[in-house]
């Protein structure tokens, strides 16, 4: 039963990433939002004689405006927290197999610092969901860019009136950015001592990013057309200009950035109030494509401090606290943590309760501190069979690109 139990789960795993690794031809889905608009930016319509061209005057602003709202949107997207390495099973030494512990089920999306257990395999599977509803708390549906010309008669300041008060025109662009994924996590832990784990997390991921944009010339005072020189605008969209609606974007599916977790139960079973301690290290690897928005194209590390005790057999509070390091970008190194608690309800069910956390000292001001709440249960309806449910609940929808809420469920088995 059991060898056959190891065989469907790796033939599941393979057929999973044959299915997921399909995509149609690559494209550049990283930069959807810089290139909606072309390469060359935003090109006004060429003026007639005798005046001076005026088609180039917002391109550098333009270029600039979308480049930035690129990166803040892009550099966000990254892996949700995962299902943990903590069983919910303690095991018959003498006869060698799982029992249900009297205690909780463990937590779903943070770590205690017990391990699984010498030569026990713990395989999980879970789908998560995210739709990216907001970017620093404005709503992506409803996102504006403004592009301002440049210098005209070279003064180093923008005209208001005169002969040279078109220099105040500007660009205004709304954008709808559509942008969600679908994440299916084979995660596999492994006991190599009965106080030291192993486990891998291979992602499998489909997004999906959609932006539209449509431009509107405007005036100072805001008016549409722009300045005007008798009935001429002196900035105007045309035949040869570039279109002031535009759209972009695709899909893409395939593997991701594949994680790497190693955990060791330095202390357990101490007396009185001493907690379990554990280390957890875990390396993330660059295989997801950069390009089509399914990895992050860099190696990170990450060393995290486990503690946690039980009290009265049934509730387990637990903490995390560590840091990782980004070895693509290095102001991108951040502080995690989580606090929170995990509790039996009944025999078969347990519920789990955390806040986690990411904090990035030197960040660029998008996502620099972001906090969730993290609701789940497990339930053992069958032998070594857990089903498990979460739901992460952002607390601070004004940092980063946000969610409403992201759902995660899975099964577990334990070999």
């Amino acid at each position: 039963m059991t060898l056959c139990l190891r065989s469907a789960t790796v033939v599941l795993l393979i057929l999973l990433i044959g299915w997921f690794g399909r995509s149609a031809e690559a494209t550049d889905l990283k930069n959807t939002i810089r290139n909606l608009y072309g390469s060359e930016g935003i090109l006004i319509e060429p003026s007639p004689l005798p005046f001076f061209t005026q088609e180039s005057r917002f391109q550098a602003s333009s270029l600039q405006g979308l480049e930035h709202l690129n990166t803040q949107v892009t550099s966000a997207i990254g892996l949700p927290s995962f299902s943990s390495s903590v069983t919910g099973f303690t095991f018959d030494m003498d006869r060698g197999i799982p029992i249900r512990t009297t205690e909780s089920l463990g937590p779903l999306l943070t770590e205690r610092a017990t391990t699984l257990g010498a030569h026990k395999l713990d395989v999980t599977l879970t789908y998560t969901r995210l739709n990216f509803t907001k970017l620093q708390g404005k709503d992506l549906d409803h996102l504006e860019l403004v592009f301002r010309r440049g210098d005209a008669n070279g003064n180093g300041i923008r005209d208001t009136d005169g002969p040279f008060s078109f220099e105040s025109d500007i660009i205004r662009a709304k954008l709808k950015v559509d942008l969600n994924e679908d994440i299916i996590a084979f995660i596999a832990t492994y006991g190599i001592t009965s106080v030291w784990d192993i486990g891998l997390v291979v992602p499998l991921t489909h997004i999906r990013l959609v932006a539209k944009a449509k431009a509107t010339i405007l005036d100072q005072f805001g008016n549409p057309g722009g300045t005007r020189i008798g009935d001429l605008p002196i900035h105007r969209f045309g035949p040869n200009s570039t279109p002031p609606n535009a759209s972009g974007g695709g899909e893409e599916t395939g593997i991701g950035d594949v994680i790497l977790r190693t955990k060791y139960n330095f202390l357990r079973n101490s007396s009185g109030f001493t907690p379990d301690m554990a280390f957890l290290f875990e390396v993330k690897l660059p295989t997801g494509d950069e390009g089509r928005l399914l990895g992050t194209g860099g190696t990170n590390l990450a060393g995290l401090f486990i503690a946690s005790k039980t009290y009265g057999r049934w509730f387990t509070p637990h903490v995390n606290v560590g840091y990782e390091i980004d070895t693509k970008d290095l102001e991108q190194n951040t502080i995690r943590y989580a606090l929170g608690f995990d509790a039996r309800l009944l025999s078969e069910l347990s519920f789990d309760a955390d806040v986690i956390g990411r904090f990035k000292p030197a960040g660029s001001r998008t996502g620099d501190h972001i906090n969730d709440l993290s609701l789940g249960v497990k339930w053992n309806p069958l032998n070594s069979w857990v089903v498990r449910t979460a739901v992460q609940i952002p607390l601070d929808k004004n940092s980063g690109l946000r969610a409403d809420f992201i759902p995660t469920v899975g099964v577990e088995y334990l070999f």
